[in-house]
């Protein structure tokens, strides 16, 4: 988790509760994408701030971008408050096609600089935490394709933060090779809005709804492809800044905690998930990682149950999934021992959660 102290602020206005995520932050350069936005609909900036409980001053902070940190609760709040305060419901979505690559701070050059896409991309990945640690990105690639995709690391995420983030990818994308479209398929978790064209301007593909994870397909030869905006010096002297950004936010362990809750979540649909699996994936000793964990207050087997429990509730709101579904992605080999374990997290059965309509 940052080591900057996240500003006190709520997430009461709009439609997510400050506990839907149980930890993590934005940073103040990453916000700004959303305030802008707001701010070309006539709310300033300030005004966004106060709605969701997130003190103004922020806005006159002097230093690192990266360094002031907004709880990720507020961030999802701030979005559906616009939507509310604009009628607009493709907010996440008009904010992340404007992005800037200020919006990511000095993060957003190196990737920028880069020699080739997959450089970019694996540059992104690395400093990913310097603009939010609310969500994961991993790049999956077979002979023939490549795959990118985005995970909650805390909890459900909302529509809107997952078609911002989604639509930054497309952004940069445009920026390091020039073309205006370059996914072949994009997968959302969330369901279908009532009206996509936006979705089909912005990324210019087949756009599924209602799907198993935040995904973008692209031809895996883009991965090779130069970068128009290839700075050697630029590139060098960004990735400086960044690294000591981020031995200033993230403390020793915290990126191994976050590294393994990935690893678990991708790893669940196929079983149980060893804590030697998720070493080596680490490349670190089991007893390392084991030290690194229990530096963070955590357990390898708490941390299961925890990626699970967050798993569990965001899957149960997806009407499509049946129970025995849901357990088998949770890692479950029996729906029984999926119930007898939803039943120790919060008292209910899965079922009785869902028939009462709790997403939280």
């Amino acid at each position: 988790m940052p080591r900057a102290t996240p500003l006190d602020g709520g997430a009461g206005a709009g439609g997510t509760q400050a506990g839907t995520i149980s930890s993590g932050t934005v940073s103040l350069a990453y916000l700004r994408a959303v305030l802008d936005h707001g701010e070309r609909q006539g709310i300033a900036p300030a005004e966004q701030l106060r709605a969701v409980g997130v003190p103004p001053e922020v806005l006159r902070e002097t230093g690192s971008q990266t360094a002031a940190r907004i709880p990720g609760a507020a961030y999802l709040a701030l979005m559906d408050w616009l939507e509310q305060a604009t009628g607009d419901a493709d907010v996440g979505l008009r904010a992340g096609a404007a992005f800037a690559p200020r919006h990511y701070a000095e993060m957003g050059y190196v990737v920028l600089t880069t020699p080739t896409v997959r450089d970019a991309i694996l540059q992104g990945i690395r400093y990913e935490v310097l603009a939010n640690d609310i969500g994961g990105t991993r790049l999956i690639e077979t002979p023939q394709s490549a795959c990118m995709t985005w995970e909650a690391r805390h909890a459900t995420l909302s529509r809107h933060a997952h078609e911002l983030h989604m639509a930054t990818w497309v952004v940069f994308a445009r920026w390091l090779i020039g073309s205006q479209h370059v996914a072949t398929q994009i997968e959302f978790p969330h369901a279908a809005p009532a009206d996509t064209r936006l979705h089909a301007e912005v990324f210019g593909c087949s756009v599924v709804f209602s799907a198993a994870r935040h995904a973008m397909h692209i031809d895996r030869a883009l991965l090779d492809l130069p970068s128009l905006q290839a700075d050697a010096g630029m590139q060098a002297q960004m990735t400086r800044i960044a690294d000591s950004q981020l031995q200033q936010i993230v403390p020793a362990g915290a990126d191994a905690l976050a590294q393994a809750r990935a690893c678990i979540r991708a790893r669940l649909p196929q079983g149980e998930v060893p804590i030697a699996d998720v070493a080596a994936h680490l490349c670190l000793p089991v007893r390392t990682l084991q030290r690194r964990l229990q530096a963070q207050g955590i357990s390898y087997s708490q941390l299961v149950d925890n990626v699970r429990q967050a798993l569990a509730r965001q899957y149960l709101a997806e009407p499509g999934l049946s129970l025995a579904q849901c357990a088998m992605r949770l890692g479950y080999s029996e729906q029984s021992a999926f119930t007898h374990a939803f039943k120790r997290w919060t008292g209910e059965t899965p079922h009785g959660w869902r028939r009462k309509g709790r997403t939280a």
